[in-house]
């Protein structure tokens, strides 16, 4: 019956690549701009930690005989079962908490007022009920092997099933909360509605996070049941899927802001082609500072990067008294009078201005610094 070991170890760790990847390509899209890592991308790097740690735990209980019925648990087999899921309940907590509590340093940055003082209580009381649930882990008396404390001084374990259920419900609404507070903060912007409608769906990924939570959540009964080592198969993967889905629902809104780069780079690498064949657009133009900057080392960085010049001269007319009997015979406008013969260009001055889009991709992508400036 070793085929639970199999799926349990497949599973936790497919889940766990793909948050590593997710996670990855987040530290990867900050650095690469010179943004540089905030607390909510440290919080997540820990809650990955976590996870990481945690399913290696899970493995190494499988090699002692966990999920499999059939084992012959030997004394100091179940001594080290017991560490191990000591060890996995707290590091799987930790992992859910740290990455919800990410989420939730996210949007402290973009919100403001009321809003940001319910994210705040949110957190706060998220971190305490999960605390809380990590030290009922050890007061608990069944499973027997898992116990930490003598029978007469240990917990009911539906005790401990019936608050671990609570602390699963409140995290649930904590994810569905943070999931809808982005589109209370988009709705005033002054952005386009296409642009609205991606930044709040980007955000609210952590819905899923929300979803996968009552799931696990729904488990938790099986904690009683009396062919536990086989049916904890399900509830450690759901253990496991609450973290890895609420990491990278955390990281899509800024792997959108590359997407959307990607395929913005793609258009105008083509538009850039063009314009190198020597073909003009319907107004006439041939190509612009955007796709001029194509084919040099720096083409990422000017692929949003704008000059323009303005040229102002300044032309002789002539003057009859080329001395001002006011008391301006030192200023510019008294020697060009005297000096410039009629039409004549005497002084040209060039101004070149130098500008970056303000685009989606700098800033809402990857500091969403924009989301707390409200339209007017």
């Amino acid at each position: 019956m070793r085929y639970f070991g199999v799926v349990l170890n497949a599973v936790n760790w497919t889940l766990t690549a793909l948050a590593a990847v997710f996670l990855a390509l987040r530290v990867y899209c900050k650095l690469s701009r010179s943004r540089g890592l905030w607390w909510d991308d440290y919080i997540l790097i820990a809650s990955f930690a976590s996870l990481i740690i945690a399913v290696s735990f899970i493995s190494s209980s499988i090699v002692l005989g966990f999920a499999n019925p059939d084992a012959v648990i030997s004394p100091w087999a179940a001594r080290e079962l017991q560490i191990h899921g000591g060890v996995q309940n707290v590091l799987f907590s930790l992992a859910s908490d740290l990455s919800k509590t990410s989420f939730g340093f996210t949007l402290i940055r973009v919100t403001e007022g009321r809003m940001k003082q319910l994210v705040i209580a949110l957190i706060v009381s998220l971190n305490v009920i999960y605390f809380l649930t990590i030290i009922f882990t050890f007061l608990k008396c069944e499973p027997a092997i898992y116990s930490w404390l003598p029978r007469d001084t240990c917990w009911s374990l539906w005790t401990y099933i019936k608050f671990a259920i609570f602390g699963g419900a409140y995290s649930a609404f904590v994810d569905f909360t943070f999931a809808l507070i982005p589109w209370f903060i988009v709705r005033n912007l002054n952005m386009k509605k296409t642009e609205k409608l991606g930044v709040g769906i980007a955000m609210s990924f952590g819905a899923i996070a929300g979803i996968t939570a009552v799931i696990r959540t729904s488990f938790l009964p099986t904690l009683a049941s009396v062919t536990f080592s086989t049916k904890a198969t399900t509830l450690v993967i759901w253990f496991a899927a609450e973290p890895a889905t609420t990491i990278i629902a955390a990281s899509i809104p800024v792997l959108r802001a590359l997407i959307k780069e990607l395929h913005t780079s793609g258009a105008k690498y083509f538009s850039g082609e063009k314009y190198a064949s020597g073909r003009v657009d319907g107004s006439g133009v041939k190509g612009t500072a955007r796709s001029q900057g194509k084919g040099n080392g720096s083409r990422k960085r000017e692929s949003a990067f704008h000059t323009s010049r303005v040229v102002t001269t300044v032309t002789g007319h002539g003057s009859k008294y080329p001395y001002d009997n006011d008391g301006d015979t030192g200023s510019d406008k008294s020697i060009l009078e005297a000096t410039a013969a009629p039409g004549k260009i005497v002084q040209t001055q060039e101004v070149r201005l130098s500008y970056h889009d303000r685009s989606d991709n700098d800033s809402m992508g990857y500091e969403m610094d924009v989301m707390g400036r409200r339209s007017s």
